[in-house]
């Protein structure tokens, strides 16, 4: 890598000099984002992404002279064009994401560090010593990289740690990272009591969570309201202006096919994803997440896509072979459910977007299910704990006798977690036995300080009690942020709805014109072009919704599959009901 960096500043530095010129603060935005690389070099390796990027409008030139694809559109040539500004342009915001990636995270991690600090504190550990712990874990990584950064310092300059905290505090750029150090400075240099300000502090970050969990469904609703406005209405003005330039050419509107599939399946998507992007910019999120889900998309997006070169494309393209037995496919279910003339490439762009979508909702129901599950009983585990701890019996010994009792899904791991006490394993390799196990981020973190507690603050009643008030605090919040955002479902699946009926009323009002004279327009055409858009655009809606909702994109994949069933059901009904019918 190091020797790629020097032949690109050799031979590109002039570039990244320039550049460097015009964001005369780019520095300090590499240094936020923590990007080991100096801001010329980086730059530099801008400078030659946008040089190679020319290459896209110049491919397109030669390829449309040569005849080997024909680009009618201009807005095609005027996007490629562009494309050096863009590379430009993304290489100025990426580390501004980055450092902003990275203060989010931090924020979401602060309260569990104060409360892990408190609980240590009550068991006799120094406040900095608990900190240093928490570098062995990877359930605090941006929290992780602020620690290395404190060690630096002390062995770099040779400060002493309170100093050296102080130091790498006023240095980040976030409120709550530099109260609870300067804090915990100030409280230790007056001698004031660190455990009594460590607990205030942690009860505060943790009521400032609290609210921004209660402000994040304001923001969700402001998103999923907007997203309505772009996806809905403005999909519901694209599909208008194609009918009308299709059916009417001497409009003069000029908004060819090309033009209707660039932004139906390029366009409006950027924008779901856009919009996916500032949910998950906006919403307090945990760094794990369920592999499984994933690598069940990754097995199953293969056939997806071979099922869309067979079912959907051979519609629009020509010359693309049709396999046995896929040609049987869409003509046989058009005709068990007596489809009309034009509906197939929607039919199979229906079929193809289930394939991934089922077996990936089975995963996902059952994930969260489970995580869900063992989160619920771990809290309540933890409160049994206090109350045995109460009565004199040693930490072994309460889990012993609590792991008899039903915890539901953390009942097999409890069960478990006895055993290998009872076998002699420590609760630090039995914890990270776990972690292959429990995939649940909060479950994971409330595990750790409970090990922790035990271990190292010798699991007084004092320390387990903070615990498990903090841990039923986080209960109580998922439940509220769930509740609160469920009903944006609605609007989500509101708008989808409406998008596909007056998409289908448009329809069947051209073809009854069309029927009476007014007009002749190619009507199975025109089902095959404006249809295929409306099952792929309900899928990103489900999509955007479940994310906006629930805080996970994989959460929206069942919303994903019975909006595009809805939108299926609405051009059956289209197929079957005459125009009359639907206004009655």
């Amino acid at each position: 890598m190091s020797n790629f960096l020097d032949f690109v500043y050799a031979h590109f530095g002039f570039i990244g000099s320039a550049l460097k010129r015009i964001v005369p603060k780019f520095e300090d935005d590499i240094e936020a984002a923590g990007i080991k690389i100096y801001p010329e070099v980086f730059l530099s390796v801008v400078g030659l992404a946008a040089i190679i990027s020319v290459a896209i409008p110049i491919s397109l030139i030669v390829l449309d002279l040569l005849s080997i694809i024909v680009i009618k559109d201009p807005i095609i040539y005027g996007l490629a064009s562009v494309s050096p500004i863009i590379v430009i342009l993304f290489g100025f915001v990426y580390p501004k994401l980055v450092a902003s990636n990275r203060i989010s995270g931090l924020k979401n991690e602060v309260p569990f560090a104060s409360l892990y600090m408190a609980v240590m504190c009550s068991g006799g550990l120094s406040p900095y010593n608990s900190l240093i712990r928490l570098k062995n874990t990877d359930l605090l990584p941006h929290l992780k990289r602020e620690i290395r950064k404190i060690e630096g310092i002390i062995f770099s300059l040779g400060l002493d740690p309170v100093s050296a905290m102080e130091r790498a505090a006023r240095v980040v750029h976030l409120r709550e990272y530099k109260e609870l150090l300067l804090g915990y400075v100030s409280i230790l240099r007056s001698g004031g009591d660190v455990l009594h300000y460590l607990h205030m502090q942690t009860e505060n970050l943790f009521a400032e969570l609290r609210n921004r969990f209660k402000s994040m469904g304001d923001n969700m609703n402001v998103l999923m309201e907007s997203y309505m406005i772009v996806g809905v209405l403005g999909a519901l003005g694209l599909y208008m202006m194609f009918v009308v330039s299709f059916s009417l050419p001497t409009a003069g509107i000029g908004f060819t096919a090309e033009n209707f599939f660039l932004f139906s399946f390029i366009i409006l998507p950027f924008m779901s994803l856009l919009f996916i992007y500032f949910g998950d910019a906006l919403q307090i999120n945990y760094p794990t997440y369920q592999k499984k889900i994933y690598l069940t998309i990754a097995l199953t997006l293969p056939l997806s896509i071979l099922l869309l070169t067979q079912l959907v494309l051979p519609y629009f393209t020509k010359g693309i072979p049709v396999i046995h037995p896929f040609d049987k496919i869409i003509p046989t279910l058009k005709s068990i459910f007596e489809f009309e003339e034009g509906t197939e490439p929607a039919l199979g762009m229906a079929l193809s977007l289930s394939i991934i979508l089922l077996p990936s909702i089975v995963t996902t129901h059952i994930c969260l299910k489970n995580e869900r599950g063992i989160f619920y009983g771990l809290t309540t585990f933890i409160r049994d704990l206090v109350e045995s701890r109460k009565m004199g019996l040693s930490p072994e010994k309460c889990i012993k006798l609590l792991s008899k009792r039903d915890y539901g899904k953390f009942s097999k791991h409890l069960k478990l977690i006895n055993s290998k006490l009872n076998w002699g394993f420590s609760l630090h390799q039995i914890f990270e036995d776990l972690k292959k196990e429990i995939k649940s981020w909060l479950s994971l973190i409330n595990l750790y300080l409970l090990i922790d507690t035990i271990e190292i603050g010798g699991g007084t009643e004092e320390g387990i009690e903070t615990l498990a008030r903090f841990s039923e605090s986080l209960r109580l919040m998922e439940k509220e942020r769930r509740s609160n955002l469920f009903p944006l479902l609605l609007v989500a699946y509101l708008g989808a709805i409406l998008l596909t009926v007056t998409s289908i009323i448009f329809l069947k009002f051209f073809s009854s014109g069309g029927a009476t004279g007014w007009f002749s327009i190619p009507y199975v055409t025109l089902k095959r072009v404006l249809l295929t858009p409306l099952i792929f655009h309900s899928f990103m809606i489900g999509l955007v919704a479940g994310k906006l909702v629930y805080g996970r994109v994989s959460s929206g994949f069942l919303h994903s599959f019975l909006l595009i069933l809805c939108a299926v059901m609405g051009i059956w009904v289209a197929s079957h009901y005459s125009l009359l019918l639907l206004h009655i």
